[in-house]
């Protein structure tokens, strides 16, 4: 960032805090580094990094092309970081706290809505269940780093940094309000056949796999008490729509008081790429409202449909200990 930059952003943070909150303070808070640290960033000597801009915009509602588009009308900010030098686990907590970050702005926002197409299980979604939160970091180890093709599961630890952040991230999310998902009628079947693949290599024991079965079908009967009461546990909406046409991709939208926030793409199931530019999020909140056209509400709505759809990941998750089918 150049200068300029840097006083145009501590200009805004100054201009949206409250008078008895000093900047480095709220530097801190929000961005969860030191003191020494934050005042490198505001000397220039180190730059904010795009997440680190994006987190303070959310937080405080200004646009992040004010800061990093100043001067071009046209530009679009999109973010797709990775640390190529940091090992597995520091990559993995460096994007746990990044989306730790969007969903804890997203809990503490008033009017915000938030839509979803969801076409496999994301981490938003079962960040809640033990095994099948390792079974995504696991996957992770695998699909982004030059492990060993023979790392096992059981030989895989959460790291106590992770399982701390997975717990405020766990909390954080049972607050947002107003979500609605549209799922697409094959949801679990990815998910399933990542694990049955890992299973007929030997890398997942019996053991394991039972307990890992056992946590789908949890998910599968909270997923159905909130289709049935519209709730969570907090009695906060949560709408599911059922896609009558397939979903590409995982993405969702976040927006309030017209002003759309944030639109996140995961075109592979890790990090998503950040679009942070107000007209493309109005125009990915108004695909996503079309997207309905082609799905059925099917929260408090629709028993039978509901059933058949519930049923049909059942099969899924019963078949989860079968030779893997290749075509």
């Amino acid at each position: 960032m150049t200068k300029a930059q840097i006083d145009l952003l501590m200009q805004k943070i100054q201009e949206n805090i409250s008078k008895n909150h000093k900047v480095v303070d709220f530097l801190i808070d929000t961005l969860d580094i030191g003191r020494e640290s934050v005042y490198r960033r505001i000397r220039g000597e180190i730059p904010f990094t795009f997440d680190e801009v994006s987190a303070l915009s959310l937080r405080l509602g200004f646009s992040v092309d004010e800061i990093i588009g100043k001067g071009s009308d046209n530009r679009i900010i999109i973010s797709l970081r990775g640390n190529r030098d940091s090992d597995h686990e520091e990559s993995f907590l460096e994007m746990m706290r990044e989306y730790y970050r969007y969903i804890e702005i997203l809990s503490s926002t008033e009017n915000i809505e938030v839509m979803a197409a969801v076409n496999r299980l994301s981490l938003f979604l079962i960040v809640g269940y033990d095994y099948l939160f390792k079974v995504y970091y696991y996957n992770w180890i695998h699909q982004t780093y030059s492990t060993s093709v023979n790392t096992t599961f059981q030989e895989t630890v959460i790291p106590a940094e992770i399982e701390e952040l997975r717990q405020k991230f766990l909390e954080a999310r049972s607050h947002i309000r107003n979500v609605s998902f549209i799922f697409d009628r094959e949801i679990f079947l990815n998910a399933v056949r990542k694990v049955q693949y890992s299973y007929s290599r030997k890398l997942i024991s019996n053991e394991d796999m039972e307990a890992i079965k056992g946590e789908f079908i949890d998910f599968l009967g909270n997923l159905k008490d909130m289709m049935q009461s519209g709730v969570n546990k907090l009695g906060i909406t949560r709408n599911i729509y059922l896609s009558l046409l397939h979903v590409e991709t995982n993405t969702n939208c976040a927006c309030y008081d017209e002003n759309s926030i944030a639109s996140l793409y995961w075109l592979y199931p890790t990090k998503p790429i950040v679009v942070v530019n107000q007209e493309i999020c109005s125009m990915q909140k108004r695909w996503l409202d079309s997207f309905k056209k082609y799905s059925i509400l099917i929260t408090q709505s629709n028993e039978l449909l509901q059933e058949n759809f519930l049923d049909k990941q059942k099969t899924y998750i019963d078949s989860i200990k079968n030779e893997l089918f290749y075509y």
